[in-house]
């Protein structure tokens, strides 16, 4: 980091708010849930022939969600897909490469991406006009959270690709989603989900980020945190 003061900092977390929303209509993007692509079988073909150099460089560079809650199998996997085979470019010095920070937003982004759908599916189901306007807003944040860090993540040199896994952080909410549905799990899972996300974006902003992008994800985690704020005490007052 360059050693900025925190007014310093706030005042460039206004200013790229500013920025951000005059140009959100502008990168609104939206992948669809589907089929893992091709490029998941040739990362297992890779293992099977003795090449895992992927694998190794997904999980070297990828500890987020090992740390949060074990990273299963098709995460692993999509995010190796993710990874180039060979990197060559060097980061500035006391910054991360490139190629890591696209492991880092390819996963912010998904996790944010599935948290609005989560929340809006949610909504939809347990048909609260008490509970509507609160989900419909966090919703709507994690919108706004995924299509400016899907920007930032192209900015880097990131290509998005169709179809991903259940993310970590939301794989209780998956599981009450297409379950029993349980009014007071759905709540606690939304919750938990919204924490796990914010835990993703605390590891992201321990990372050396350039000092443009650590003020993005910055104030989206603020953002987050606000909302989630709002959450935990609807929560509490319904339960």
């Amino acid at each position: 980091m360059s050693g900025r003061s925190m007014a310093d900092i706030e005042s460039d977390i206004r200013g790229i708010r500013a920025r951000m929303d005059s140009t959100l209509n502008e990168i609104e993007f939206r992948l669809s849930p589907g089929q893992l692509t091709g490029h998941v079988g040739d990362v297992a073909r890779d293992v099977i022939e003795g090449r895992p150099t992927r694998v190794a460089t997904a999980i070297r560079n990828n500890p987020i969600p090992v740390a949060l809650i074990g990273i299963g199998a098709l995460w692993l996997a999509w995010a190796v897909s993710r990874t180039d085979p060979l990197e060559g470019a060097t980061a500035p010095h006391g910054q991360i490469s490139d190629q890591r920070i696209r492991i880092l937003l390819a996963g912010l982004v998904a996790a944010c991406r599935q948290g609005a759908e989560g929340f809006r599916e949610a909504d939809m189901l347990l048909v609260d006009a008490q509970l509507s306007s609160r989900l419909a807003e966090v919703s709507n944040q994690f919108e706004r959270t995924s299509a400016s860090l899907d920007h930032e993540f192209r900015i880097h040199g990131g290509v998005p690709e169709p179809g991903e896994p259940v993310h970590p952080a939301w794989l209780d909410l998956h599981d009450e989603l297409t379950g029993a549905r349980s009014r007071a799990e759905i709540l606690s899972a939304l919750q938990g989900g919204l924490e796990n996300t914010l835990d993703l974006f605390r590891d992201a902003l321990q990372e050396a980020l350039p000092d443009e992008l650590r003020v993005v994800v910055g104030a989206h985690f603020h953002d987050l945190e606000r909302v989630q704020h709002r959450i935990g005490a609807l929560r509490e007052a319904v339960s």
